[in-house]
């Protein structure tokens, strides 16, 4: 979807006046931006209560968002709960500057994305305050990545009361909001549709002061150099906050301009969106079938975001390149060094704080060639195995 982003910019590129070569309005996002995207989320993400201007903070992409959170939610020690597996860039987003570390929340099998999962969450924090561990705050990503899977109202609305129980923040990253698609061979159940918290009446549920939603134009938009993040806030001491520290987290007046040119022209985003979730699906669908034919499981709700999660444990090499016996996650990064001998990169597992080796994520938003390639390559290696 790049090149669509690309040939809309090389026929409507931004107007730049000259004061929007100095500083503009400030770090924290120009208002015809937060105006932009509090249409693109009232319009999509279909909120309870309207999102306006002044519920957005922006920064340089949802890295910096983070980052800014771990400044301003957390004191020095505290963790952040997430459940297993995750994304890989988190440890680094919360954790590089400001010294955030992530409290995973060990499943053990069990479906996360079902009610029953919260009694695993209230285990870890017992854990963690047993051990002295000071838990600050969730983050909830909805549309999962790496599984692909939306969570359903129910388990929502459990983990904004589990939150509200114990007074923790509730982060929910929605950067996938627009990114779901029909699989064109669906499970047994139907897949989840994706629900945003905002489309709850969550006031019921949780403190609003406690509740974020992040998102951004990464994703959705195929635009990941297009440095654009926010985080919808209804919480004026912490916007307070994120304001003061915003200086390290401006978001390029060219970008913000970029982003409102796509954002204003509704028609455009329609039929982007549209195309995209076509193309999502055709994608999708091509990556199954050669996996079904080859026998690798995968999870079949998945029908968001762009990759799959796939089950190699039986593709598991017993040694490694010197024929040393290896195991457990030694043997996964045995396979993660052919499979990138071979030029291909699949993320890892034990990158993405798996429970058990085995699994990979594999993306398949590329053309149609390349991932026909790519998927060679990965057979290739283990047929090896």
């Amino acid at each position: 979807m790049a090149p669509e982003v690309a040939d809309r910019l090389k026929s409507n590129p931004p107007e730049m006046k000259p004061s929007e070569f100095m500083y503009g309005e400030g770090p924290f996002g120009c208002s015809r931006l937060c105006r932009a995207i509090a249409q693109h989320v009232n319009r999509y993400f279909k909120p309870h209560q309207a999102v306006g201007p002044d519920d957005i903070y922006f920064a340089n992409g949802c890295g910096s968002i983070c980052e800014a959170l771990g400044y301003t939610i957390f004191d020095e020690g505290d963790v952040l709960m997430i459940s297993q597996p995750n994304y890989v860039g988190f440890p680094h987003d919360f954790g590089a500057k400001s010294k955030v570390n992530l409290y995973h929340v060990p499943l053990h099998g069990i479906d996360q994305f079902d009610l029953s999962s919260i009694n695993q969450y209230e285990r870890a924090l017992s854990s963690a305050t047993a051990s002295g561990i000071k838990v600050r705050a969730v983050m909830l990503v909805n549309p999962h990545n790496p599984l692909g899977i939306c969570y359903p109202a129910e388990t929502l609305i459990a983990l904004m009361r589990f939150c509200n129980k114990h007074r923790l923040h509730l982060i929910s990253d929605e950067i996938y909001a627009l990114s779901i698609y029909k699989p064109s061979a669906a499970p047994s159940e139907s897949p989840t549709p994706f629900t945003s918290v905002l489309s709850i009446d969550y006031q019921q549920y949780i403190d609003p002061n406690l509740l974020h939603v992040m998102y951004g134009l990464s994703k959705d938009f195929a635009a990941s150099g297009i440095r654009i993040g926010c985080l919808i806030v209804r919480n004026p001491a912490l916007m307070d906050a994120l304001l003061a520290v915003s200086q390290s987290h401006w978001p390029g007046i060219a970008d913000q301009m970029v982003a409102i040119g796509m954002l204003e022209d509704v028609d455009w985003v329609e039929r982007f969106r549209l195309l995209n979730t076509e193309r999502l699906a055709e994608r999708s669908a091509f990556a199954r079938r050669a996996f079904d034919k080859k026998g690798i499981p995968y999870d079949g709700r998945a029908n968001a975001g762009f990759f799959l999660w796939i089950d190699l444990r039986n593709f598991l090499p017993k040694v490694d390149e010197d024929w040393k016996k290896v195991e457990g996650w030694d043997s996964e990064r045995v396979l993660v060094r052919r499979l990138k001998a071979r030029k291909v990169i699949l993320t890892a597992g034990e990158d993405q704080s798996a429970e058990e080796p085995g699994y990979f994520r594999v993306v398949f938003s590329q053309r149609e060639k390349v991932l026909e390639e790519g998927l060679r390559r990965v057979f290739e290696v283990l047929d090896e195995i």
